[in-house]
């Protein structure tokens, strides 16, 4: 059996247990492979994302179990480096402890099991990354892995996505109409994007961009002809992808990517790189116009003979691109590393060529970026490059996600708030009316779940493993080098790009890093533990791993079960409406997870909907008690809050309703339709305590009048915002908000300040209107109630009095009503 690693932990000469290793290997492909097409296991924090999770956790758990066979039989812990297998589940910890606060039990228990799943990918990579033969298996068949994704999302940029996806149909995957994979090309206000698997360009920009460098590696260390022809026909279709993303971020970090990898070869291999990119890249933009505008085509009306002209265009030029870089590989290769000799051998020379390569990366960029030169592009790119700027919306908004996340982070500093933090509770710290449930930043959003401890730890983990890997690197030879370097390759790349996207709430995006963590951890030289204490970390170290291996499996087979019974609940109420047997399947689940706020939004949607019908109390009763159990877990969940409003407003229960508004109005200051409602519900509880309880009438009074200059204090916030931003939602003060106001300050016995909060409101428009935003009726009383409070004052507003008595005679009477009420008990 060949050597593990470069020294560390070595393996037992048990050759009946030689097979072990290729067991856990084969599951981990599988696992990749079919993780790939469920949406890469994508974190959506919805019931409809939870299945494929669960799924991936009860295969992890039998990973772990495999995991513990091959290490105890194969492998003696020996090493300080094999401490890392019992540190990384130091991060699940973390999240656990986060539990204690958490903003969504549910959120939070689905990222701690996601974080138990990489530990467990953590460890069974370092096991296997040992072997010599297994590793490079592993290797090649993330490689090849990729390969697939990328022709994937090109057979769908192509029109053949239908054709394709037939062939994976049978894995449960969502579809479009005509059968192609569900938002493989997706659409947005920047128009089609190439998505493949992901579903979202930027993500999958930063997997291509991992994987680029990946096949330029595989070129340069591959030992024949053919592996370099495979790895350099990949180069194009690659670089191509990236274009059809139209991903800036994917642009502008490809290139301190590629920096920072270039500074671990040696110059000849530098050179390589440059020259392979320089090729690929010009073959690329020659076929990129026609290869865009064929896609565009096909999106709207497939045409068989346009998609084979655009699959002509990318085989040919891949064709192209790897003939010239195996040439190159040939005869230049040689060539240049004899020549380059002399500076390798300095202690600067492998950095010679990166800085160069910064220099050439910014000109590139300038260039694309500031000169005509862009215009050789398709048109959607060139609006893209044209739009890159630190003013630019999404530059400005990515900036402002993470000064909310430090604000929130203020509240929750040392354990975070829970997994799912950023999604549950960004609505209360926003700094604006946006609607983003990621925080685009895996290391923002890291830091708002699990706090300082939390991202303490990480980031010494990270710092351990990329400081020993590094030191290990540089004492290795060349064929050890290549043997790990691919995992360096890919967690660099994807942690780079993470820090501006969400890529990590990708499961199968955040296991890729982690199994690359784990290669690299196999390749690291360390001092070896004292034997008496080898057995001991052996044994800690299967414990931990059998006891996370054996409560995940249970609780993903009960989650799993869980969620497959409320979707039958749901296609049992659409297909029957049959009530006992909806409820037969969602007791199921719910008696497995009684808080998710789905479940239970679900079953309270079926109580009232039977107490509308019949007005038995006791479907009243079921219905609050399950929406306040969800809400004690997920006490800022406005689904939920929406529903027990909708619950209370059924039976008229003005009071309770009230009280949710009020309470929670804090963790909600952006929602307009939120505030608008809270004012009028306060203002009729002002009104209805004039008479039963006339001391608290002030309270609910006041209440309307701060939720007033609440709304007015946004509206100039918003004035602020730098130039490039978006707002987000709406956010203004309606008629109804300056009614109420304005109502207020009447009842209280100011109709001056009544007149002056209403003035600024009133709208021209009195009678008809297409714009639910401006209703003529609400216009109307707006303007009455103001005349009415001029009119208190003794100085009526001729002008707006006109107006209204022309609309006809009983906007005077009205009017006279409205100024005449008296608002003190008697």
């Amino acid at each position: 059996m060949s050597t593990y690693g470069y020294t560390g932990s070595k393996a037992k000469k048990n050759s009946e247990g030689s097979r072990a290793p290729w067991l856990l290997l084969g599951v981990i492909i599988l696992f990749l492979l079919w993780s790939t097409f469920k949406v890469a296991l994508f974190n959506g924090q919805m019931a409809d994302f939870d299945q494929p999770i669960y799924v991936a956790a009860l295969l992890s758990a039998i990973i772990a179990m495999i995991a513990i066979a091959v290490g105890w039989k194969q492998f003696n812990w020996s090493s300080r480096k094999d401490l890392l297998s019992l540190c990384v589940f130091l991060l699940p910890a973390s999240f656990a402890l986060s539990t204690i606060s958490a903003a969504s039990n549910y959120l939070a228990v689905n990222m701690l099991i996601i974080m138990l799943m990489y530990g467990i990918f953590f460890v069974a990579s370092s096991i296997i990354a040992q072997d010599g033969v297994v590793n490079r298996t592993l290797n090649l068949a993330i490689m090849i892995i990729s390969y697939i994704v990328v022709f994937f999302g090109l057979f769908h940029w192509l029109g053949n996505g239908p054709g394709v996806t037939a062939l994976i149909k049978w894995l449960g995957i969502s579809t479009t109409p005509s059968g192609a994979y569900l938002n493989a090309v997706m659409s947005d206000s920047n128009g089609e994007r190439l998505a493949s698997v992901f579903q979202y360009a930027n993500t999958y920009a930063g997997f291509l961009m991992a994987f680029l460098l990946g096949a330029l590696l595989f070129i340069s260390k591959s030992q024949n002809w053919w592996r370099k022809s495979v790895h350099s026909f990949m180069i194009v279709p690659i670089m191509l992808s990236i274009f059809l993303t139209l991903s800036r971020g994917g642009l502008l970090l490809l290139p301190v990517a590629f920096i920072v990898v270039l500074v671990f070869l040696k110059p000849y291999r530098q050179l390589m790189w440059f020259m392979h990119l320089i090729i690929s890249g010009v073959i690329t933009v020659l076929i990129l116009n026609p290869v865009t505008e064929i896609g565009l085509r096909v999106q709207k009306d497939f045409s068989g003979s346009d998609s084979l002209k655009g699959w002509a265009y990318i085989i040919v030029g891949s064709i192209l691109s790897a003939a010239i870089s195996y040439a190159l590989e040939r005869w230049i290769s040689p060539w240049l590393e004899q020549k380059t000799t002399a500076v390798s051998n300095k202690r600067w020379g492998s950095f010679l060529i990166p800085v160069g390569g910064a220099v050439l990366a910014g000109l590139l960029l300038f260039v694309l970026i500031g000169t005509n030169v862009k215009n050789m592009l398709p048109e959607n790119i060139t609006t893209r490059l044209e739009t890159i700027n630190f003013q630019q919306h999404s530059v400005l908004e990515r900036i402002t996600f993470y000064k909310d996340s430090l604000k929130l982070v203020a509240d929750y500093p040392l354990i975070g708030a829970g997994g799912g933090a950023w999604a549950a509770l960004y609505a209360k710290y926003e700094n604006n009316p946006y609607d983003i449930q990621q925080a685009h930043s895996f290391y923002m959003q890291y830091l708002v779940e699990t706090g300082i401890i939390g991202i303490l730890i990480l980031m010494a983990f990270l710092i351990y493993i990329y400081w020993n890997y590094i030191r290990s690197y540089i004492n290795a030879n060349d064929q050890e080098r290549d043997s790990y370097f691919l995992y360096f390759i890919l967690s660099t790349s994807i942690l780079i790009h993470s820090a501006m996207d969400f890529n990590m709430s990708y499961v199968y995006i955040g296991i890729l890093v982690f199994i690359s963590l784990g290669g690299m951890t196999a390749s690291i030289k360390s001092k070896p533990i004292e034997k008496r204490t080898q057995k001991k970390y052996q044994i800690a170290l299967t414990s931990i791993l059998g006891v996370v291996g054996i409560g995940l499996f249970i609780t993903s087979i009960l989650f799993v079960q869980a969620s497959s019974s409320f979707a039958s609940a749901k296609q049992i109420v659409l297909a029957t409406q049959d009530f006992n047997k909806t409820m037969e399947q969602l007791r199921k689940a719910k008696s497995i997870r009684s808080t998710h706020p789905e479940y239970a939004a679900f079953e309270a949607q079926l109580y009232m909907s039977v107490y509308e019908q019949q007005k038995d109390e006791q479907f009243f009763t079921e219905a609050e008690k399950v929406l306040k159990n969800a809400l004690g877990d997920n006490p800022h969940n406005k689904s939920l809050l929406l529903q027990l409003i909708k619950l209370y407003n059924i039976k008229g229960l003005d009071e309770q309703v009230y009280a949710v508004y009020s309470q929670n109005a804090s963790n909600f200051p952006w929602d307009m339709k939120w505030y608008e409602e809270y004012m009028d519900i306060a203002l009729r509880e002002g009104y209805k305590s004039i008479t039963t309880a006339p001391d608290i009438k002030d309270g609910y009074l006041d209440e309307v009048i701060a939720a007033f200059e609440h709304v007015k204090a946004g509206v100039e916030h918003l004035k602020t915002l730098p130039k490039g931003q978006l707002q987000g939602n709406p956010f203004y003060v309606t008629s109804s908000m300056a009614m109420n106001a304005g109502r207020a300050y009447v009842m209280k016995g100011d109709p001056a300040k009544a007149a002056e909060a209403m003035k600024p409101y009133l709208q021209e428009n009195l009678t008809d209107s297409n714009n639910p935003e401006d209703n003529p009726g609400n216009n109307r009383e707006l303007a009455r109630w103001y005349v009415a409070a001029t009119i208190q004052q003794g100085q009526v507003d001729q002008n707006w009095f006109d107006k209204l008595v022309a609309l006809g005679s009983d906007q005077k009477e009205q009017i006279d009503q409205i100024a005449e009420m008296k608002f003190k008990a008697e």
